[in-house]
């Protein structure tokens, strides 16, 4: 598991913590184990000690440049130590039993932290790398875009994957996106009022000792994409000298009565049809996008454009809103995805990237619930790559049940369930595999049609052309959460949901306009009774 313990990131030409060895120690033979425990005791040495004495007198003792957080490592990854006194809250640990350690094993420890900080880079160095704001990069890490490790550093090589893979998600304000497009501030507050973008996020800036102000966040490849708006002459704008009106005003006043007209349309739909809408102002097309629930009554496409159509005000824009995107039918199967008795989520943690599982997590899709969770005992060792992502290690799998004992118990929670993954293609691979490789049959875990990549469904539901990784915290359980919360987030549809309101006593029951051909069919939208 990676190491996220909060520690004051340190220049990346020195070690965390790490004592300078005096040279009559470099290169000096450790002495035996059994040596120092006599001699911790013949010294009287205090019993106990803390992390950082500790490790001062391991590494005298042992010749190596021994940390306090290598002392925690010991403690906490290799339960090599345990506490035996506090002080002030601080654990305190047997001086000797940690002199009588092993010295390759806390050699192996120390080699593994100098091994991470060759190759990882603390917060503000890891931005300045690639040139992106700190924010940038501490959102990139929690979304597991960059792999990040002990003492809150970032993976060097994630880092310069991201540099040429990603650009164009970095956060700019406000006054950074009028300067990218060569407008004035105030022009840009008439970009954002005509609801050509809108915020990604936000942070707050104190103002003095006692308030803040809220501080706009945009894409900046949304920012970029502005300058491609149709029908939008960029050089006007910038030609207006100071102190004149912006050229992007008249844009502004249209955008709400659009923006109100249609959200109008939508509420009236689901009231009327009682069944949930979804609408959403395109940011690149810059028109509307709906899509609807599909229930028993539900109205058809054909039909929601007609009394699209028909209605007075949503009527005049009907050219500009477009019905059943993609992003639509992707909502509505991840709503059937979330019913109960329906889906499973699994996720598996490999050897390497073709290689084996390790670990393997299933939870319910509809609640959440852990169906099961364990490691996996592989054939072949776990290369250091893949220890890095995921943090388990050989010792760690050495005593786990091999893929044949799982393997039934896999079988029985995904039974007759839509098996969804983040990357099915990769999860089933790995599945696949283990199981001809014990030489079982894979039964339902096959056929293509059991399996729903929620991946390919989020790059599509979000309008990316490339895949978007998850940012789970690389352990099979924790990913499944993750995949569990895209699923949530798909289901809720994009933009604004309208679901159906009951109407108060005495109000009319909503229908369509008066003489439109909707109207004029009893029974059908207007609340008349039909006809026997």
């Amino acid at each position: 598991m990676t190491d996220t313990t909060v520690e004051t990131a340190p220049e990346e030409s020195a070690e965390p913590g790490e004592a300078q060895l005096p040279a009559a120690f470099e290169g000096t033979p450790p002495p035996a184990a059994a040596d120092e425990a006599a001699r911790a005791s013949e010294e009287k040495l205090p019993e106990a000690l803390g992390t950082r004495r500790l490790a001062d007198l391991m590494a005298e003792r042992m010749g190596l440049s021994v940390t306090a957080h290598d002392v925690m490592q010991l403690v906490e990854e290799h339960q090599a130590l345990e506490a035996v006194d506090e002080y002030n809250g601080w654990p305190m640990y047997a001086t000797a039993a940690a002199l009588a350690l092993e010295v390759e094993l806390v050699r192996q420890v120390v080699e593994k932290r100098r091994e991470w900080v060759k190759a990882s880079l603390p917060r503000d160095a890891a931005a300045e790398r690639i040139g992106w704001h700190w924010r940038d990069i501490v959102r990139m890490g929690r979304e597991g875009r960059i792999t990040v490790g002990r003492f809150d550093r970032y993976l060097i090589s994630d880092l310069d994957k991201l540099a040429a893979e990603a650009d164009g998600e970095q956060y700019i304000t406000a006054q950074a996106a009028a300067e990218l497009l060569e407008i004035r501030p105030s022009d840009w507050k008439y970009v954002e009022a005509a609801g050509w973008i809108e915020a990604a996020s936000s942070y707050e800036q104190p103002v003095g000792r006692y308030r803040t102000v809220t501080v706009a966040l945009f894409k900046l490849g949304e920012v970029r994409a502005l300058r491609e708006m149709p029908g939008v002459d960029w050089e006007a704008v910038r030609a207006v000298p100071k102190g004149k009106p912006s050229a992007l005003k008249e844009y502004a006043k249209l955008a709400p009565t659009r923006a109100a007209a249609i959200k109008d349309f939508c509420q009236a739909l689901a009231d009327r049809h009682g069944v949930t809408v979804w609408a959403w102002c395109s940011p690149y097309s810059g028109g509307w996008e709906m899509d609807w629930e599909r229930l028993d009554g539900a109205p058809t496409k054909a039909q929601v454009k007609d009394e699209l159509a028909a209605d007075p005000q949503a009527g005049r824009y009907a050219k500009e809103v477009s019905l059943c995107p993609r992003w639509g039918r992707i909502t509505r199967r991840a709503r059937q995805l979330l019913q109960p008795d329906t889906a499973v989520i699994l996720d598996t943690e490999t050897t390497d990237l073709d290689g084996q599982c390790i670990e393997i997590a299933v939870i319910d899709a509809a609640t959440g619930k852990k169906l099961m969770n364990t490691l996996v005992k592989p054939t072949e060792p776990i290369s250091q790559g893949a220890h890095w992502v995921h943090g388990i290690s050989d010792e760690d799998v050495a005593g786990a049940r091999p893929w044949e004992r799982v393997l039934p118990r896999l079988r029985k929670v995904t039974r007759d369930r839509v098996i969804c993954a983040y990357n099915s293609s990769f999860d089933r691979n790995i599945v696949l595999g283990d199981t001809r490789r014990a030489g079982k049959k894979p039964m339902h875990l096959e056929p293509w049609d059991n399996w729903y990549c929620l991946m390919e469904s989020y790059a599509s539901w979000v309008g990316s052309s490339r895949w978007l990784p998850l940012g789970g915290g690389h352990r099979a359980l924790g990913d499944t959460q993750a995949a569990r919360e895209v699923l949530v987030e798909m289901s809720q549809g994009r933009g604004t949901t309208f679901t159906p309101q009951a109407p108060l006593p005495g109000d009319p029951v909503p229908g369509p306009s008066d003489g439109t051909a909707l109207a004029a069919v009893p029974g059908q939208l207007s609340g008349e009774p039909a006809p026997a």
